[in-house]
């Protein structure tokens, strides 16, 4: 028989640095000389997709300019310190020093082409690769070109640093997370009550992170991470004997498949960020934590009794079965 079952969780996720360390982000942009935007910060993106959502930030700070003609140079020793690819802090932080590095190089552009168009630099606005004041326009290259002859350098930074934090005092008190992000997901699932199986058959998954940038993205991590912590919860297990793992090989080490993913339906409540000029924070781990005990509710709510050993294997369910009946 096939039972049915609804299970929600909610989780707070404390994000960027805690516990009185600073945190701070630095970021160069560059002109090149085919006028192509070049950024530079010492960054890591390992697949959550920093590089598209820095080169957006870039186009969209800059008013349309061109993001096939903005790069990100990619890390190395001698860029500018972005801090780790961690406590999902990368497009809170260098996000926000990439936009201030950009207002720079907006403000650089306005009174180069003031004295161009002979007016206030309040009055020239930027538009994808033109520069406009009342009805004459003229493209951004003949800006950067009159900077090259005046000898101005065409680079410029940005930095931002998040709220200090402070250590937990002894009695428990103090400020060390500076920000949140907070989910919550509605799991919908089906028990097999003769052969112990689980199949996850929906996802709702509500998430507050900030204004969102990359909507794709975002639903993207959310979407990994649901599937990653429906492994966790019924099917991954590290198996040791001896000291010496048993399951080496993905024929024994059970990951969820295609064939497992549910319907993930993701949803995002865009509150701008209390600070930062793009009202953005942290995303990637506050998506984790949350389904395996969705899925464990959801499951109680099926067959009425508590599976309290993840992940829920078939044996594990029909033993909790088996024990409430006895």
């Amino acid at each position: 028989m096939k039972k049915r079952g609804i299970g929600f969780a909610c989780s707070a996720q404390g994000v960027n640095y805690h516990f009185g360390h600073e945190d701070v982000s630095i970021v160069q942009l560059l002109v090149d000389n085919d006028n192509t935007l070049r950024i530079r910060t010492a960054a890591s993106d390992l697949g959550q997709g920093l590089e598209a959502i820095l080169i957006n930030i870039a186009s969209v700070s800059l008013n349309g300019f061109p993001p096939e003609k903005i790069r990100w140079e990619g890390s190395n020793t001698t860029s500018p310190d972005a801090g780790s690819t961690g406590a999902s802090r990368q497009t809170t932080l260098t996000g926000n020093a990439l936009h201030q590095a950009c207002e720079h190089l907006s403000s650089l552009i306005r009174s180069i082409a003031a004295e161009h168009f002979d007016c206030s630099p309040d009055s020239i606005e930027i538009h994808g690769e033109n520069v406009l004041s009342n009805d004459e326009i003229i493209p951004l290259s003949e800006i950067f070109a009159q900077a090259r002859d005046l000898g101005m350098s065409l680079e410029v930074t940005g930095s931002f640093k998040a709220p200090m934090t402070t250590p937990l005092s002894e009695d428990g008190t103090g400020f060390p997370i500076n920000q949140f992000s907070y989910a919550a997901h509605v799991v919908e699932l089906e028990v097999d009550t003769i052969t112990g199986e689980v199949a996850v058959l929906s996802v709702k998954a509500f998430h507050d992170a900030g204004t969102i940038l990359n909507p794709i993205g975002a639903a993207g991590q959310v979407e990994g991470a649901c599937v990653m912590s429906m492994g966790f919860a019924l099917f991954e297990e590290y198996i040791l004997a001896e000291g010496k793992p048993v399951n080496i090989g993905f024929t024994n080490y059970l990951i969820p498949s295609l064939m497992d993913t549910p319907d993930i339906q993701v949803n995002f409540l865009s509150y701008p960020a209390s600070f930062g000029d793009l009202g953005v924070k942290g995303l990637a781990e506050a998506a984790t934590p949350t389904i395996a005990p969705a899925i464990a509710n959801a499951i109680f709510n099926a067959i009425g009794v508590r599976v309290t050993h993840l992940p829920a294997t078939p044996d594990r369910v029909l033993s909790a079965i088996k024990e409430a009946r006895e």
